[in-house]
């Protein structure tokens, strides 16, 4: 192990402009805190850029911190450092580029870069991407930041909306509770008025004949049960009012569920790199391009949140593709959903903000055009991004979360 390890450099003994880099992409805040920490620095009062400071600070010699520090690059990077070590320098830059695609840059960056007999005109390459990564992220972390904000407008007002269909409904329940004791009131009255019925039925009085007392008394027994009729029909109303008014709440709960998962997916996308969009150059390099699996693509959309298109658009138009979307209630748009479908490349079809015939429907149109369908099991815009990015050569109808 000793051996092994001495063809690698320490952290102390690398280059100075390779030291930031690597704790960048190697030390989270946390762990830089952790090491200062443990190296006995009171790091309540200081801000994340004062922990990386004092850590740089000590990287040009041997110390505690920078023994922490090595120990722990080296610990993250030991498999990279092998595979460095049992490659030859001419195959070294493809296994620089293929981790750089995967993102995964710090432990195979300190590899390259702490083994003695990396040459220099791959030293300088892999300064330079991992300098332009940096800026990259820096655009991609400022637009998500944004979409962040955004998401967070969209999840106020659909709480806000929850409020106040919860008030409406306490209303509801208020009238519902004031209309049965109003219809127990009635019930009492119309008992009482049978009653006393049925005792004049026994005590006729002789100035008024037996016909009239009936008569009197069964029109006054037919008000009250028509205003008893009346009193059921609204609490009926009141009840079917209450269902929809739950369903509705139902519906909202569901879509502010989705809507804070997404805020906390975008809240999590900042910490990870950004690719630019596609400029739709064409002097591109196809090959070499992150979007050109959809450059001139269509991708039709149908069911999912109405809300949501806009972000869904988003997704497919950074990436090079051309967005359409459908709500999913047919009526009477077949004839427009089957042209849509006709002049897509790959249609999405959600299941949970969707209706049956809705999917059949396109279903069977792509079956009937030969076009690449795929289920989606939530219209959530992660779920989204993995459909439109997974590999080709898969089957033409595939379910995904």
């Amino acid at each position: 192990m000793t051996t092994f390890m001495s063809k690698f450099m320490d952290i102390w003994e690398v280059e100075s402009h390779f030291k930031c880099p690597i704790l960048g992409a190697m030390l989270s805040e946390q762990k830089h805190r952790s090491i200062l920490e443990k190296c006995g620095y009171d790091v309540r009062s200081l801000k994340p850029y004062e922990y990386h400071s004092r850590i740089m600070e000590k990287l040009f010699g041997k110390n505690t911190v920078s023994v922490k520090v090595n120990n722990f690059i080296r610990s993250k990077s030991s498999k990279y450092m092998k595979q460095v070590r049992n490659t030859d320098p001419e195959a070294l830059r493809d296994l620089w580029q293929s981790q750089l695609k995967t993102g995964n840059v710090g432990p195979m960056m300190y590899a390259i870069i702490s083994y003695e007999d990396t040459p220099v005109d791959l030293l300088q390459d892999v300064h330079g991407e991992v300098h332009m990564l940096a800026h990259a992220n820096m655009t991609g972390i400022i637009d998500v930041r944004k979409e962040l904000v955004k998401t967070r407008d969209i999840l106020e007002k659909e709480k806000q909306k929850n409020r106040e269909k919860q008030a409406r409904i306490k209303s509801l329940v208020l009238e519902r509770k004031a209309d049965g004791k109003r219809l127990v009131n009635a019930e009492k009255e119309n008992a009482a008025l049978k009653a006393q019925i049925r005792l004049r039925e026994n005590r006729v009085d002789p100035d008024i004949s037996l016909e009239q007392t009936i008569g009197s008394q069964a029109l006054r027994i037919r008000e009250l049960e028509k205003a008893l009729e009346q009193s059921l029909q609204v609490v009926q109303n009141k009840e079917r009012e209450h269902r929809a008014l739950e369903i509705d709440m139902f519906s909202l709960k569901s879509e502010n569920e989705l809507l804070q998962s997404e805020m906390q997916g975008l809240a999590d996308g900042l910490a990870s790199s950004v690719l630019p969009p596609c400029q739709g150059d064409s002097n591109c390099l196809k090959e070499e391009c992150s979007r050109y699996q959809l450059c001139a693509k269509r991708i039709f959309m149908i069911g999912g949140m109405t809300k949501m298109k806009s972000y869904y658009k988003d997704i497919i138009e950074k990436a090079g593709g051309t967005f359409e979307y459908h709500d999913g209630y047919l009526k009477n748009s077949s004839t427009n959903l089957e042209a849509k479908v006709k002049r897509s490349d790959l249609i999405l079809c959600p299941v949970n903000c969707n209706s049956h015939n809705a999917c059949l429907r396109v279903k069977k149109l792509c079956s009937q055009f030969n076009k690449e369908f795929k289920i989606l099991n939530t219209a959530s815009l992660s779920a989204v991004a993995q459909a439109v990015f997974v590999a080709e050569n898969q089957n033409r109808e595939i379910v995904l979360s």
